[in-house]
């Protein structure tokens, strides 16, 4: 079993759908159809303009072909191609897409055929290969969303990224965009929504919102998305508090400094909270070596692929920040695949006690495999373990002390989603003790460190009322925290829970 290091393998994810762990892989060497490649090769030229040339249909031939044999040597489950080839026909003649070129038809027959295998893999053209590599730099220019696409072929909104107009504007996890500057964006894929919310530093962009029964507008201005994917405060001078937002190249310096002013001004705190709320992943490389910066031995992750055949492992071999100290890690139904399996690292190694709500469940592995001919496919190769050999996926992160929040709603998680893989070997624990998130209710200090000390998010002038009034609600799942490591409603919990945590129950 091969060991990941530092800086290896580096794992790519597409921010449109922020789930973790996608590996670029390059694909090569001739390809020839077969006699069910055929039928679909000449099936689908009745779909292309006329003025397409001879080499667009060489280009596009090579495209499917190749596509499938990639499909067929990688995908978690085996494959029956001729049944895959049958449905790239059946879906020919009610395909949604305006390029009628060669590439535009297959493109798009190739995109819908891999979407009816899972929610995360997909087709990619060269443009979304280039957006992909940006969102992982964690910079770009747009709103600042996280988004995925629902059962009703609405784009759902997974999480607004701190610090954006987005989050300034108030919009929300489970928001659902209908219209992008007078766009209907029902049945629109992912790759389209991102396109229209794209644009020039200053731009305005609207976007109509369906929340719950309520509908209404949004304007907001399209600035470079500089993502500060880590902040940290002290919490009643003794309280280590650090908040990771998502996994990108810059996370791990950004964590290992604000970690090391938090070790300079308190020294021995009374605890330390991780907060992964929201969190919606990113670089898998990334989430696993933060989970490192507390662990000091133990396995952080796994990876096993078709026929549960045991991949790759990451093991810890870095620093222990406070070492010692209680930790807890905040989950809540925002947290997905990296969030997920770093909080699973600490709680099974015995290093913290998770405080929130189950987490979204996405804990398959994709690849990012470039095609000769051009574009590239996003597949599902394999599912991700945690250290205790659960599988997060469709199970998502049960917490061992559960916080009811009042006004929470229904809300999709990877399980919901059409055409998800189906749950495998989940973690057995129960929540242990389960709370309204009201009765935290605490007064606490909260002084914020370094760059997010100066990170205050200054109003737009459009829209400041309801981000104001956001901005001033209580954090009570945090009270919570503060209230585990004082003495809360919680803390009559923690001399039962960390005895258990500790033997690794």
């Amino acid at each position: 079993m091969a060991v990941l290091r530092k800086g290896i393998l580096p794992i790519l994810l597409a921010v449109v759908i922020s789930f973790a762990g996608t590996r670029l892989v390059a694909c090569a060497g001739p390809v020839w159809p077969s006699d069910d490649e055929q039928q679909f090769l000449d099936a689908y030229r009745d779909y292309v303009d006329e003025s397409a040339t001879s080499d667009q249909y060489d280009r596009a031939d090579k495209l499917f072909v190749e596509a499938v044999q990639v499909l067929s040597d990688t995908y978690v489950e085996n494959i029956d191609r001729p049944a895959f080839v049958e449905r790239a026909i059946a879906s020919l003649p009610n395909l949604e897409t305006d390029d009628h070129t060669p590439d535009g038809i297959v493109g798009a027959v190739l995109d819908e055929s891999l979407h009816d295998l899972d929610p995360h893999s997909a087709y990619m053209t060269d443009d979304m290969f280039r957006r992909l590599q940006e969102s992982t730099e964690g910079s770009f220019a747009g709103v600042g969303i996280v988004i995925s696409q629902d059962e009703d072929k609405l784009i759902r909104i997974v999480s607004p990224i701190d610090d954006t107009p987005a989050a300034r504007a108030g919009l929300q996890p489970n928001d659902r965009i209908t219209h992008i500057d007078g766009h209907e964006m029902k049945g629109e894929p992912i790759a389209e929504a991102v396109r229209l919310m794209r644009g020039r530093i200053g731009d305005p962009v609207t976007l109509s919102i369906q929340r719950k029964q309520e509908n209404f507008d949004v304007t907001v201005k399209r600035a470079r998305i500089e993502v500060p994917s880590v902040t940290a405060s002290i919490i009643d001078n003794d309280l280590a508090y650090i908040r990771v937002s998502r996994f990108d190249a810059s996370t791990l310096d950004q964590t290992r400094e604000y970690l090391e002013m938090l070790e300079n001004r308190i020294g021995s705190p009374r605890g330390v909270i991780v907060d992964l709320r929201r969190n919606p992943g990113g670089l898998l490389d990334s989430a696993a070596d933060i989970a490192d910066q507390f662990l000091s031995k133990g396995l952080i992750v796994a990876t096993e692929g078709r026929g549960e055949r045991k991949l790759r492992s990451y093991e810890a071999d870095s620093s222990d920040y406070f070492d010692g100290a209680p930790m807890a890690i905040l989950l809540d139904r925002g947290s997905a695949s990296g969030a997920e399996l770093m909080a699973a690292a600490l709680r099974e190694n015995g290093r913290g006690v998770i405080i929130g709500e189950q987490s979204f469940g996405k804990g398959s592995m994709q690849r990012i495999m470039p095609l000769t001919s051009g574009g590239g496919l996003k597949i599902t190769t394999g599912y991700y373990t945690t250290p205790e050999n659960h599988i997060v996926q469709g199970n998502g992160v049960v917490p061992d002390i559960e916080v009811k929040l009042p006004d929470a709603e229904e809300f999709e998680r990877e399980v919901d989603l059409e055409h998800a893989l189906p749950p495998r070997r989940r973690d057995p624990r129960k929540v242990l003790a389960s709370m309204d998130a009201a009765s935290c209710e605490r007064d606490i200090e909260v002084t914020r460190i370094g760059k997010s000390a100066t990170n205050d998010n200054p109003l737009d002038a459009e829209g400041d009322g309801e981000a104001k009034a956001k901005e001033l609600q209580r954090d009570t799942v945090l009270e919570c925290a503060v209230g585990y490591f004082s003495d809360g409603k919680l803390a009559v919990y923690r001399d039962q829970v960390e005895p258990l945590l500790r033997a690794g129950l």
